[in-house]
């Protein structure tokens, strides 16, 4: 069993969408779920909550837990970012009828989601492997119905307000979104990061979502350290509490590790050379290989190298041959007809099977399949394929991508036996 599935099976541990709560500071409470961490803080005139999970049913465990270990009122609600799983559960807290404070950028964000529904839905049924909802007229409908928490205070790049005894200061950042907010409280030097920091190598890179933003990611890390912080909380699901000697390692090895990817891809574009061809030389040196914050379970290095590679790089790759290229399917028939039969891939094929050359193996594949996905053999062995490269990884998205086409292939084969 390889370390993911352990790790998603220590998950599965929990009762459907139970919320366990920590307290790791006189003032501060954490609510935590398989995928986010919320907060709430104690101030002497009231309460100032920093997120509020995936959904409802988590918002209704957290405000109910707020209303067990204080008598306070909810004063203000502090949206880290845009991913839903940070604001998914807010209505709850709307009894308490808080001043809600977004980036300004947030709301840009929700408009993306809405006309992006079914994209979004995919890709999260993908990512998550999760059922997918089927796309039916009532369904867009109920999509372009869905109504997200709404702020009452929008910021640019600072703001701050003092509730009782202690003062926090909200500052802008992008990374895994451009509207991200991370929050310090001079008083007791406890910094809430939201994702900028998830217990895990950065999620910099994801195959499914837009360009994030490296530099200006380490740079904010940065801006945090300076702060010199006692503790340190993050929105990701594990260990989302740093405290001593962690805060400062944490901070140290993800800010290098940015910095490492990113000078590396910038060297590789100013000497020109195309992505394909560095996209898995760029490495991390290896005492941070070795770092317990840079593990790679749930997003991993070559995300972020096609992340930054993106960022700034147009398409064209200065092979003129790319420039304004046919479909695919067309030159893999141009490719097909020079072969001559496709027994001669299939052979090919499981030779680089047999080699553990699986990458090479798939994308040789894909000459057939992209021209007849109903080949059966060729369906077959994309599926040993898939098996063989998901079992050796340990990286929660890149896992979970195998298992969908892996399921795909498996009902396809099931439906041509039958």
């Amino acid at each position: 069993m390889n370390s993911f599935t352990s790790k998603k099976n220590k998950f599965q541990k929990l009762k459907g969408d139970e919320v366990i709560f920590d307290n790791p500071h006189p003032d501060i409470h954490i609510a935590n779920i398989p995928i986010a961490t919320a907060c709430w803080v104690k101030t002497t005139e009231g309460i100032v909550v920093i997120d509020t999970l995936l959904k409802n049913i988590h918002g209704e465990q957290m405000y109910n837990k707020i209303k067990t270990t204080t008598d306070g009122i909810i004063k203000y609600l502090i949206i880290t970012h845009g991913h839903r799983d940070h604001h998914g559960g807010y209505r709850p807290f709307m009894q308490d009828s808080p001043e809600i404070i977004t980036q300004s950028l947030f709301l840009e964000r929700l408009e993306k989601y809405k006309i992006q529904a079914p994209y979004q839905d995919r890709v999260k049924s993908i990512q998550f492997n999760m059922p997918m909802k089927k796309v039916t007229p009532e369904q867009l409908e109920k999509w372009r119905q869905i109504k997200y928490i709404s702020p009452t205070k929008l910021y640019d790049e600072f703001f701050s307000f003092k509730l009782g005894d202690k003062t926090f200061e909200l500052y802008h950042a992008r990374g895994e979104t451009d509207c991200a907010t991370w929050v310090w409280i001079p008083e007791i030097k406890v910094a809430f990061v939201g994702d900028l920091l998830i217990g895990r190598f950065p999620n910099i890179g994801n195959p499914f979502k837009p360009t994030r933003f490296a530099l200006p990611w380490a740079r904010t890390l940065e801006k945090i350290r300076e702060k010199k912080p006692k503790m340190i909380i993050h929105g990701g699901y594990y260990h989302p509490v740093y405290k001593d000697y962690e805060v400062r390692e944490v901070l140290d090895h993800t800010i290098e590790a940015i910095h490492i990817i990113h000078d590396q891809v910038i060297d590789y574009i100013n000497n020109g050379v195309p992505l394909y061809d560095f996209i898995n030389k760029v490495k991390l040196p290896e005492y941070l290989q070795k770092s317990p914050y840079l593990t790679s379970q749930y997003s991993r290095i070559e995300f972020a190298v096609q992340n930054i590679y993106r960022w700034y790089h147009g398409y064209f790759d200065f092979n003129p041959a790319h420039l304004l290229p046919v479909p695919e399917a067309t030159i893999n028939r141009e490719i097909l007809s020079l072969i001559g039969n496709k027994a001669s891939i299939l052979n090919r094929v499981q030779e680089l099977i047999s080699k553990h050359k699986l990458q090479l193996a798939l994308q040789v594949l894909n000459i057939i399949l992209f021209e007849d996905m109903k080949n059966v053999e060729a369906r077959k062995l994309r599926l040993k394929i898939l098996k063989e490269i998901r079992e050796e990884d340990n990286c929660m998205i890149s896992f979970n991508i195998w298992t969908y086409y892996i399921n795909e292939d498996k009902k396809f084969i099931s439906y041509y036996k039958s």
